[in-house]
């Protein structure tokens, strides 16, 4: 279910959470970049990645967008003969714009079970949310708040964590907080969230190489390693 490469890193099989494709967000400038990452994801014990590019006031990716860059790298994995399986869904910023493409059915990214990569301002506390993932969940998909470990505004109060969970929502949490990668605070939080059996999938948000060391630190915790045997983790459905 998970590779355990050098050093005995509890890597997942698939990773749930990237930004590979070149250019289109915050992620990686060039396709060589992607190569670099992926050669070293393979490396570690990766066999898969679904990356997911952001939709975002910022970055006002489409799903042709996405998936046209997708093929591009996937042409030059095979061009490299690199043996890795590369995905793509997208993490999406839920806002009124997102609110629209789901009442309006439009097709959304999804990975796996049509589950769906959803984040919010890390700053406020979102004002419609949950109203947003209930719509979200009356068409059939299945929503994973990225990084709930990593939003400043919860201040160490999880209650809203707690009220998203009733709802059904998965969470995704970034390996490299549990190395401290991000501060005490999302450090303390996906703790807690590990201690509450509230971690659903783990995800790398590899942006760039220069983070692979705080990836492989995070891979290296004994929290990480408990949830690579965990009945609840659920990244290796995904191979």
């Amino acid at each position: 279910m998970f590779g355990f490469g050098r050093r005995e890193l509890a890597t997942p099989v698939v990773d749930i959470h990237s930004h590979l494709i070149p250019g289109i967000d915050d992620g990686v400038r060039t396709l060589e970049q992607s190569i670099e990452v992926i050669r070293k994801f393979v490396e570690i014990g990766y066999a898969k990645a679904i990356t997911t590019p952001h939709i975002h006031p910022n970055y006002p990716n489409s799903k042709d967008s996405i998936l046209n860059g997708l093929e591009s790298l996937q042409n030059r994995l095979h061009e490299e003969n690199i043996d890795f399986e590369i995905e793509a869904a997208a993490e999406y910023f839920v806002d009124e714009v997102f609110m629209k493409k789901v009442n309006r059915n439009e097709n959304i990214l999804s990975f796996g079970s049509n589950y769906v990569l959803v984040e919010s301002s890390f700053l406020n506390k979102p004002l419609f949310f949950e109203s947003c993932l209930f719509d979200l969940q009356s068409k059939g998909y299945l929503p994973v708040l990225a990084h709930p470990e990593r939003y400043r505004f919860l201040e160490g109060d999880l209650e809203w964590l707690y009220e998203l969970k009733k709802m059904g929502v998965f969470f995704q949490v970034t390996i490299s907080s549990f190395a401290g990668f991000y501060g005490k605070m999302p450090q303390k939080i996906a703790k807690t969230l590990f201690e509450k059996n509230m971690i659903d999938f783990l995800g790398s948000d590899l942006h760039r190489f220069e983070q692979i060391h705080f990836l492989e630190e995070g891979l290296r915790n004994q929290m990480v390693k408990k949830l690579s045997k965990s009945q609840f983790l659920r990244n290796a459905s995904l191979s």
